[in-house]
Order: structure tokens, then C-alpha cells, then sequence
């Protein structure tokens, strides 16, 4: 057989690898140039960055963090080039399309007064991007691993679910940010209207309120009671949106406990990360068990209902979550996490998993909504 064969079948190529090579694209340019604000000319031409010497200090975590995070950029740009291409075409593509969107993002920092810009990030961005296309086009195809991978999502899941899978992709990314309850995102309320309480507009309309006979928002500190049917209506929409994406044949129950698992996963390292790997199961208290376990209990047999009443379900168990953690309160504990962990490591991601812990459960009822609405498929 020839030594140019293309590095993956010459099928088209998914949905999935579509979306996720544009949502993560999208994630590299807000963390790129956030915060979008005091656009200006600084004096400084967008390439003057290429020949300016090295950046003084250079912290190993720095070097990671660049790398690490082009490394999934340039395997999704290697996977979605024409598989026809031979290996070195898909290899060097991937990698210079990954070099240049590097290359992009450190020529607009000269216009932003927060950002610099840096030949060390951009040739470190350029190292994860070759990497990541080399992993995607020389290793993945030897293991076998992409195939396999492929052979369980053709036998598992049903056609055309790649934006629903990419979200069950995204839930662990969600988790990783401190919420007030376990599995507890999308908590926009107290976020967004706290600080209007406190203006003088909020005083005025207030009084209105009052002399109206009406009730003003009242975000109390959650009870117990609350947060286990928070933590366990979360855990049953998860499970649901995640059967609803299945073929008949799928193993549910496995692939529930999986996805499960994963999320429990993030909320520790998220812990580990903020506190130390000592606290990475500080969240493991009787109750939350007792809340994991209801929602279990509830998504695990609602599992095996045919997708659309499944769909249906995990929306109205988003829904009652969404209710209850948007009427109450964050609490203190919650307040020390946000500053432990806004301080540490993730801090260079700016805000990157807030806004998917805000925005995820939003994501999931429209598509679940979507779903449960479209035709019937005929699909095998």
C-alpha cells in the first residue's frame, strides 16, 4: 500500500469535528484578546513582535499553558482537511493553520493595551499546533484509537447529534468553575442582578415596588432541601441529553455512570486546583452523595425511554434546576472559591468556563428543544 495514503478514511468529515474545531477556535480568540476593550495604535506595527528579543521571564506554566492549549487546535485542523490529502499535506496544513491563527491573535494584542504581544507565545502556540496535527495524522492512525473511536460512535450514537455531543464534550469544561451546589451551572441570576440592587436606579424602582404591594427578588442562601434537587436534576437533564443522542443498542447505563463519573472528575480538579490536591474531594459530603445518588435514580431509568420523550424529560429537569439555583442565593463558601480559584492557575483562561457554566445549561435546553421539535429521521 502506498506511504501516501490519507491519514483517516476518505469519508467526509463529521459534524462533530466541525463544531469542535470552530466552538474551540472561537475559545482561543476570546482568550486571546479579552477583554475586547481600548482598542488603540500603540506606536508598534502588528509583526514587530516576530524579531523582538525573548520575554525576560518565562515560567514553565507558561510554556504549558501555550502549548497545551494549540495542541487540541491543530489535531481539530488536521482532522478536518480533505481527507484525501496525503499525510504530509494534512500534517504541515494543520500545523501552519493552527501557526497562523497563533500568528493573528499576537499581531491584534499590539492594539490592546492589556495584551502583549510575544514571539515566545506565538512559537510555543506554533509547537502545540504541529504537535496536535502530528498527534491527529501520525499517531492516532497507528494505535488505532481514531478508528475505534469512530467504530463506537457510529454503533452508539445516532446521525447528525455532533452539536449535542460537543455539549456533553463541554460539561466537564463547565464544571471546572466553582458553582454554589454541585453540578450547579447556570446560576445567572444572582450574578447579573446582585450588582443592579445596589444602584441608586434599583433604590428608585424599589420604592415603586414597595408601594405597589409587590415583591422584590429575594436571592436567600439556598436550603439543604434546594440544593439536593439542584444536584440531582442537573445529574438526570446530563444523563438525559446524553440517551436522547443514543441508538437503541447503546449501553445507557454504562455510558451514564461514564459521563457521571466525568463530571465528578472536573468538580475535583477543579477543587484540587483551587485548595490543593488534598481538598480535591472536599465536595464529597454525605448529603451531595445522597444528591448524586437521587439523580441516578431518576435519570437512569428515564435513560431508556425513546429519545424524544428523553429529550423532553432532561429539558423539564433543567428547567426545575434552573428555577431553583436562579432564585437563591451563592453563599459564602461559594465566595471563597470564586476568589481562591480566580486567583490561581485558571486565571489565564479569563473567564473562559464562567461563561460555560452560565451559558451550558442554556445551550443544552435549546438544543434538546430543537431535537424534540425536528421531523423524525429515517436514518439507519
Amino acid at each position: 500500500m502506498s506511504s501516501h495514503r490519507p491519514a483517516h478514511s476518505a469519508r467526509p468529515v463529521s459534524r462533530f469535528s466541525r463544531y469542535a474545531l470552530a466552538g474551540y477556535a472561537l475559545l482561543i480568540v476570546y482568550a486571546s484578546l479579552y477583554p475586547f476593550a481600548g482598542w488603540r495604535w500603540q506606536g508598534l506595527m502588528p509583526y514587530d513582535f516576530v524579531l523582538a528579543p525573548l520575554p525576560r521571564y518565562i515560567t514553565l506554566s507558561d510554556l504549558l499553558i501555550n502549548v497545551g492549549g494549540y495542541l487540541p487546535l491543530g489535531y481539530l485542523m488536521a482532522r478536518c482537511l480533505p481527507a484525501r490529502w496525503p499525510r504530509w499535506a494534512l500534517w504541515g496544513g494543520g500545523s501552519a493553520l493552527a501557526s497562523g491563527l497563533s500568528f493573528c491573535m499576537e499581531a491584534l494584542q499590539a492594539f490592546l493595551p492589556m495584551r502583549v504581544s510575544s514571539n515566545l507565545d506565538w512559537l510555543t502556540n506554533s509547537l502545540g499546533g504541529i504537535a496536535g496535527a502530528a498527534v491527529c495524522v501520525w499517531l492516532l492512525p497507528r494505535i488505532r484509537l481514531a478508528a475505534l473511536l469512530r467504530l463506537w460512535r457510529e454503533r452508539w450514537f445516532a446521525p447528525h447529534v455532533g452539536y449535542g455531543l460537543l455539549l456533553l464534550v463541554l460539561w466537564p469544561v463547565a464544571l471546572l468553575w466553582p458553582a454554589a451546589v454541585l453540578f450547579g451551572t447556570g446560576q445567572i441570576g444572582p450574578t447579573l442582578l446582585q450588582p443592579a440592587l445596589d444602584t441608586d436606579t434599583w433604590r428608585v424602582l424599589s420604592a415603586w415596588f414597595v408601594n405597589s404591594g409587590l415583591r422584590l427578588p429575594d436571592f436567600a442562601p439556598m436550603s439543604a432541601l434546594r440544593q439536593t434537587g439542584i444536584t440531582a436534576a442537573m445529574l438526570a437533564g446530563s444523563i438525559l441529553t446524553l440517551a436522547s443522542l443514543l441508538r437503541p443498542g447503546a449501553p445507557r447505563l454504562r455510558l451514564a455512570l461514564l459521563l457521571t463519573l466525568t463530571g465528578l472528575l472536573a468538580v475535583s480538579l477543579s477543587a484540587a486546583l483551587s485548595f490543593g490536591p488534598e481538598h480535591a474531594l472536599a465536595w464529597a459530603t454525605v448529603p451531595t452523595l445522597r444528591s448524586v445518588a437521587l439523580g441516578l435514580m431518576i435519570g437512569l431509568p428515564l435513560a431508556y425511554l425513546p429519545p424524544r420523550w428523553g429529550a423532553v424529560a432532561g429539558g423539564l429537569c433543567l428547567v426545575l434546576a434552573l428555577v431553583w439555583i436562579n432564585v437563591s442565593g451563592p453563599g459564602p463558601y461559594y465566595a471563597m472559591n470564586l476568589q481562591s480559584w480566580s486567583q490561581g492557575l485558571f486565571i489565564r483562561l479569563y473567564g473562559l468556563p464562567q461563561w460555560l457554566s452560565w451559558l451550558w445549561p442554556f445551550a443544552v435546553l435549546v438544543y434538546l428543544l430543537a431535537y424534540a421539535l425536528r421531523p423524525a429521521r429515517h436514518d439507519s
